[in-house]
């Protein structure tokens, strides 16, 4: 599971988020077992479905109740995507994707992928899995995915891996709001970590939703 599982989605998606690891219920006490269980029923696949997934590890909240509550680390990077495509990004707008389309294999057409560094889930930020043995495989694995499938927007984020972000982008990212570089048809962000601490707040994503989608058609003045 640490060698060969990236995350939720398609690579064939338009729309990328690459984060350090995936985040743990407190209810999982730290525990991989459900988790090992149910990438492995599932036929040990690089990328799943996300709402399968979390059906199977019996994680309810984001989405089986009504209305689903919003998670933590995914609902700024859907506030950032909403923004650059200009849809509705209202708390409704953003439960019903979370819950329909977000790292989506099946159905209509998978519009993200949402994937990590590490294959292993972490409690929090603050303890983080040991993914160095396979750290630089799956660095040159994504960079690989990159370049065969040329994503739209890859959205990076964790300042803290800042190094794996630009080996995976094959260049270095400028400090904000400089912080873009395009690789042919991808723009690649590196942001900061949606639960870290933000002064700006909402702000912060919505302000680099619109800078993307300008930079992303050349009109922006950022670069």
């Amino acid at each position: 599971m640490a060698r060969r599982n990236y995350g939720y989605g398609r690579w064939d998606a338009p729309f990328w988020f690459v984060g350090p690891e995936q985040g743990m219920g407190r209810w999982e006490e730290g525990n991989l077992h459900r988790r090992l269980k149910a990438w492995a029923d599932l036929g040990k696949r690089e990328l799943n479905d996300c709402r399968e997934f979390h059906c199977r590890i019996g994680e309810q909240r984001w989405h089986f109740k009504e209305p689903v509550n919003l998670q933590y680390t995914w609902r700024p990077l859907m506030l950032l995507l909403m923004t650059f495509l200009g849809r509705a990004a209202d708390k409704d707008s953003l439960r019903n994707y979370q819950r329909d389309r977000w790292g989506a294999l099946y159905g209509e057409p998978g519009e993200t992928c949402v994937i990590e560094l590490s294959g292993l889930a972490a409690p929090n930020l603050n303890e983080t899995r040991d993914s160095g043995e396979y750290l630089q495989e799956r660095i040159e694995f994504i960079r690989g995915k990159i370049r065969d499938h040329q994503p739209k927007l890859v959205v990076m984020y964790g300042l803290k891996q800042k190094d794996s972000w630009e080996k995976i982008a094959g260049a270095s990212f400028p400090p904000e709001p400089k912080n873009f570089h395009r690789c042919g048809p991808t723009v690649l962000v590196l942001v900061r970590h949606p639960v870290a601490r933000n002064r700006e707040g909402n702000q912060y994503w919505i302000n680099l939703g619109g800078n993307l989608h300008e930079f992303s058609q050349g009109t922006a003045a950022i670069i």
